[in-house]
């Protein structure tokens, strides 16, 4: 008799690029070890930013305009994440690891179909 093989879990709602969104799904936000680490960063910044805004007194219309300076510099820093790849037309930061602010690298791997696959329904364009 063979050995039995799973299924792959590409037909699966929860399953993206080998890895299963389910947990993700069912929490979301819960498991702080699958956020984008890069946004995580930027998020850090930005309460840093409010603190030392808040604390020199500086005028909540000039806040914007401060931040968005900050924000261009920091953001053409060299990111420190090695599950980091660049993808024209992605939102920031531009990885194609990231889908709605969590690292899809981070995510279990999906090894076929298991007690929650959901069958897939493919999108259709209206015409």
């Amino acid at each position: 008799m063979n050995d039995i093989k799973r299924l792959p879990g590409d037909g699966c709602t929860y399953y993206v690029r080998g890895r299963c969104l389910y947990e993700e799904r069912l929490n979301p936000g819960y498991t702080q070890s699958w956020r984008c680490q890069v946004l995580k960063k930027w998020e850090s910044k930005f309460d840093d930013f409010l603190a030392r805004a808040e604390f020199f007194g500086v005028e909540q219309k000039a806040v914007p305009d401060l931040w968005d300076r900050q924000f261009q510099r920091m953001a053409r820093d060299v990111f420190h994440c090695q599950m980091y790849t660049y993808e024209p037309g992605v939102e920031p930061p531009g990885c194609r690891n990231q889908l709605d602010a969590i690292c899809i690298h981070g995510l279990p791997k999906c090894y076929g179909r298991c007690r929650h696959y959901e069958i897939a329904i493919p999108e259709h364009d209206e015409e």
